[in-house]
């Protein structure tokens, strides 16, 4: 190359060993000129990039000032500030919801029947995950096996899932 002071680079790094990939670093990184870098190397943009335009598809470019990894730990607490507002705006409809609960009165003989009756299920539920999960971890099953318990503590926790919630409900 005769003196540039621009290059554009479409991931320059694939199909390189790692001592191509060090020169290629190293010459990049006491290049004088500007770079334009596109590449799914994580590693790689976080040593060169100080300046980061995102696709995020749909036609949206996010422009960064920053290395890569400045940007992900940004987009990790935004999606948590998100999260937590989220929570916030739910808690007072529960809230709401345990205070009708309680204006209502107690509940119907039906109503303490299928309450027992989720206590004694989840008992159940609960014994028979730990059981599954005994299972998955020691290292002994069958490939059939180990598709038969998988599927079968997706189940169990589904319902888990389920009973709890109608035990919320119940519960005054």
């Amino acid at each position: 190359m005769k003196s540039p002071n621009f290059l554009i680079l479409d991931e320059p790094t694939n199909d390189l060993d790692i001592v191509s990939l060090n020169v290629l670093e190293e010459y990049l990184l006491a290049f004088p000129g500007s770079l334009i870098i596109v590449s799914h190397d994580r590693y790689f943009l976080d040593k060169l990039a100080d300046h980061i335009f995102v696709f995020e598809g749909d036609g949206l470019i996010k422009d960064y000032v920053g290395k890569y990894s400045e940007y992900r730990e940004m987009v990790k607490e935004l999606e948590a500030a998100k999260e937590r507002e989220l929570i916030k705006t739910k808690e007072p409809a529960i809230i709401k919801n345990n205070d009708e609960k309680k204006t209502a009165g107690k509940l119907s003989w039906k109503e303490q029947r299928e309450l027992e009756e989720i206590d004694e299920k989840l008992d159940a539920l609960e014994k028979e995950k730990s059981s599954l999960e005994a299972a998955l971890s020691s290292g002994s099953l069958s490939p059939e096996e180990l598709t038969k318990y998988s599927l079968r503590i997706g189940e169990v926790i589904s319902n888990i899932d389920r009973l709890s919630d109608r035990w919320l409900e119940l519960t005054p």
